[in-house]
């Protein structure tokens, strides 16, 4: 993972902050700041072995009740701060109270955690990310299913270069930025970090994971060191990330298949949704 000398990072979304406790061997502790979704009073109670005080003794900020689908529970001293905001394994909780089940019946887990990157990559960019800085946003997921059938790759980027979207009742303007890449997520580089299951105090069994890549400077030289997309290629299928296809009859032949159906209809979804829900424009 790419942590240059001296760079400023949020983390979001750390559980039981254990991952932001390991990048203390990277970073200084005025160059960080941890939040969590979960309140400081929830967070303990959840998990009994956690960071809390030790990255406060360390002098590091932490910030909780944090829900990055939502500006105003975002405090002013992380607006601009960052060179670098990190999602780590992200998931939306599926304990719900009954308002937000409610509210949210309709959408499948695929959808609700698109969402929540969506939403995550676009107020980093606008709000926390500072405007000289690195200009970079990692997520950090499994590669295996269903957090492959997320398309991280392509699904995030979809209208970036023309939403406006609405969260604090104010137009937003979103930064111009694309995926540049991924690399494999290596735990080695942060020995105290545990993966937690979002709703109890259960550890998840590491697996393989890749650091997805995004920023708003198409030239950053961290490309160089970052494995791109091919599946948006002619000939290929992105969706499935397979080809390339030696002709339209194989094309045709890999569009009839199950898993293709499924994985168009996720990508179906997830169109009618941002139109709907941000107004994005799809060419």
């Amino acid at each position: 993972m790419y942590l240059p000398n001296d760079c400023r990072v949020i983390t979001i979304g750390d559980g039981d902050l254990s991952f932001s406790r390991s990048l203390l061997s990277h970073l200084k502790p005025a160059n960080l700041i941890a939040s969590t979704y979960d309140s400081a009073e929830v967070l303990t109670n959840k998990y009994t072995r956690n960071a809390l005080y030790d990255l406060q003794s360390h002098g590091v900020k932490t910030r909780h009740s944090i829900d990055i689908t939502d500006l105003s529970t975002i405090p002013s001293d992380m607006l601009g701060f960052a060179d670098i905001v990190i999602f780590n394994h992200p998931l939306v909780p599926t304990q719900k109270s009954f308002a937000q089940y409610q509210k949210q019946r309709d959408k499948t887990a695929n959808l609700l955690n698109r969402d929540l990157l969506y939403c995550f990559l676009q107020n980093s960019f606008a709000h926390l990310l500072r405007p000289e800085g690195e200009r970079l946003c990692y997520i950090t997921t499994k590669s295996v299913k269903p957090y492959s059938h997320w398309h991280l790759e392509t699904s995030l980027t979809i209208g970036a270069q023309t939403l406006n979207i609405d969260m604090t009742n104010s137009p937003i303007e979103l930064s111009k930025y694309q995926y540049l890449g991924n690399e494999p997520f290596d735990i080695s580089m942060f020995k105290q970090y545990q993966v937690r299951n979002v709703d109890r105090d259960k550890c998840v069994k590491h697996e393989a994971s890749d650091v997805y890549v995004y920023s708003d400077n198409l030239n950053h030289p961290i490309s160089a060191r970052l494995v791109p997309f091919k599946y948006d290629q002619k000939g290929y299928c992105p969706l499935c990330r397979k080809g390339p296809f030696a002709n339209e009859s194989d094309w045709a032949l890999h569009q009839q298949t199950r898993i293709h159906k499924a994985q168009a209809d996720y990508h179906q979804a997830w169109v009618d949704h941002l139109v709907s829900s941000y107004q994005v424009c799809i060419d």
